[in-house]
């Protein structure tokens, strides 16, 4: 062989090998990606293995055990021997399915919601009771507010619209009498008679005296009393302006003119009288006739300092005086209109609202019970739902309601509920990752007292469980997950003894070509080295 051709062939050869080595590479490093497939696939068998799964057990009505994958459906759905759950969001709300949130929304009361389920008997085969009328509540609402109304529109006496002011006389002297000889006016009133002649002094003041029948006598101004009794008692300044005021006003034209009269006053009968004297004197000039009249009753030797009693005729006269002819110079006092009170109360006694004609009670038909287990279900549902209520939230304030149609009730709507999709609520995988995480929990219905048959079914209590308290679920290893990843494991494992004898008879192939190869290159490389060695020795 030449040695250009040799050079070529060892060069394909060197090629060749570099290639064989290369894919050697590669197939050995597809051994290696196989072991790890091999981990992956014993992984996903082991979690399978300690995967579990909720398990919802319950018995038929035969009394059959029944044990099915735990979903919303199963723990939700009506069964006669089952106990009622309810899923509760993180809101409250309870959740429903499709099908119970539809027939919810298109009942307006408890009793159409029965209806859809089939428990109740048909229409007319019913009994017939007394319930409480919702329109009695909201009429009796409206008439206690009109009449709240109307009480505070009564008319009020003490009002200023019934006060009649008094006209003023332009004097007070009765009051400035009763101010300035007050203290003896209460002895008087206690029968000394001394303080009775203190009184009409005080009214008439010092000086000289005339009667209306001539008699004089005279008052000292620095005791107060007659030339002929020195019975102490200091005048005031009051008392002189009082004195000044009385010499010109006068007495009413009932004074009596001479003789004598017997009326009836607030202190008992009184035989007034007085000297002949005009109807028309002074009020000054009564007082001096009056104390001239008595002065004889006062004895200074047989009555102590303080003056003696005064006869009862002297006092009788004493007190019609002041209370009779003083009096009439009283301050004027306000009247009452009791005619414009009288008239207003009338009228505001027939606007008294009328009580509402409207029944407290109202006839109901209520049906008959078919399936009192199943009727319980729902009614329990229903109130979950919706709150106390047999009306469904906001049913009663529609117009177009008539409220009697439904079942009667004063209990108030709490509407609260949720839906959960089909697909969500027939997932086991949905409900245990929302259990596990916290997202759902669990109510069960608590029996307070036994229900009553055909009735409202109430003495119920949705009341809230631990999750791993509920007796009729339990966890169970997935068998069917661990089936599944047994047969997958199974199926990679062959996968992967196939692929790695494949991969091993390629390696196989390649390291027999690599040596055959090998064998050449060395035998190529041995004869050009030799025809380079006998060149180098033809030239030396």
């Amino acid at each position: 062989m030449g040695m250009a051709a040799s050079q070529a062939r060892l060069l394909t050869i060197t090629s060749r090998l570099n290639h064989v080595e290369l894919e050697a590479q590669n197939v050995s490093n597809a051994k290696i990606r196989l072991s790890d497939k091999t981990q992956a696939a014993s992984d996903e068998y082991i979690a399978a293995l300690n995967k579990t799964e909720y398990l919802y057990n319950y018995y038929d009505g035969s009394g059959e055990k029944i044990s099915m994958s735990l979903t919303g459906s199963a723990l939700t759905t009506y069964g006669e021997l089952k106990n009622q759950y309810g899923l509760i969001n993180s809101a409250g709300q309870i959740l429903v399915s499709e099908t119970d949130a539809k027939n919810y929304e298109t009942s307006n009361t408890l009793e159409e919601f029965l209806e859809k389920y089939g428990v109740l008997g048909d229409l007319g085969t019913g009994d017939k009771i007394e319930v409480a009328n919702p329109e009695y509540d909201i009429a009796m609402d409206d008439y206690n507010k009109e009449y709240d109304e109307w009480l505070t529109k009564k008319p009020d006496p003490n009002d200023e619209i019934y006060i009649i002011p008094g006209q003023a006389t332009g004097s007070s002297m009765y009051e400035k009498f009763l101010d300035t000889t007050g203290i003896c006016f209460e002895y008087a009133a206690k029968s000394k008679l001394s303080c009775y002649m203190h009184v009409l002094v005080d009214l008439i003041g010092s000086g000289e005296h005339e009667t209306s029948s001539g008699e004089k006598f005279t008052v000292y101004s620095d005791c107060g009393s007659w030339d002929w009794n020195k019975t102490s008692h200091t005048r005031t300044q009051e008392m002189d302006e009082l004195t000044e005021e009385i010499h010109n006003v006068y007495c009413s034209g009932d004074v009596i003119p001479g003789g004598s009269e017997t009326v009836e006053t607030s202190y008992g009968t009184v035989t007034v009288g007085g000297p002949v004297s005009d109807t028309n004197m002074t009020v000054y000039q009564r007082a001096v006739d009056l104390l001239w009249e008595v002065h004889n009753e006062y004895d200074s030797e047989n009555n102590p300092s303080t003056g003696g009693p005064a006869t009862e005729e002297s006092l009788q006269k004493f007190f019609y005086f002041i209370e009779h002819d003083l009096a009439q110079f009283k301050e004027p006092e306000d009247e009452f209109d009791k005619e414009a009170y009288n008239d207003d109360l009338a009228a505001w006694e027939a606007a008294e609202p009328e009580k509402p004609d409207v029944p407290q009670f109202i006839e109901k038909e209520v049906r008959k019970i078919t399936d009192l287990d199943k009727a319980q279900w729902y009614v329990n549902l229903w109130h979950r739902m919706n709150g106390t209520s047999d009306y469904r939230a906001g049913v009663g304030g529609d117009e177009n309601f008539i409220a009697g149609d439904g079942w009667a009730s004063k209990s108030t709507t709490e509407q609260s509920y949720a839906v959960l999709k089909d697909g969500e609520m027939n997932s086991s995988e949905y409900l245990k990752f929302a259990i596990e995480n916290g997202i759902i929990t669990l109510e069960q219905v608590q029996f307070v007292n036994p229900s009553k048959s055909e009735e409202g079914i109430e003495n119920i209590e949705w009341t809230s469980i631990v999750f791993g308290s509920a007796q009729d679920i339990t966890e169970q290893k997935d068998q069917e997950a661990i089936t599944k990843a047994e047969v997958k494991y199974e199926q990679a494992q062959r996968e992967i003894q196939a692929k790695d004898k494949e991969y091993e008879t390629q390696l196989k192939k390649l390291d027999t070509e690599h040596n055959a190869l090998q064998t050449e290159y060395d035998s190529i490389k041995s004869v050009i080295e030799k025809n380079v060695e006998r060149g180098f020795k033809a030239f030396s």
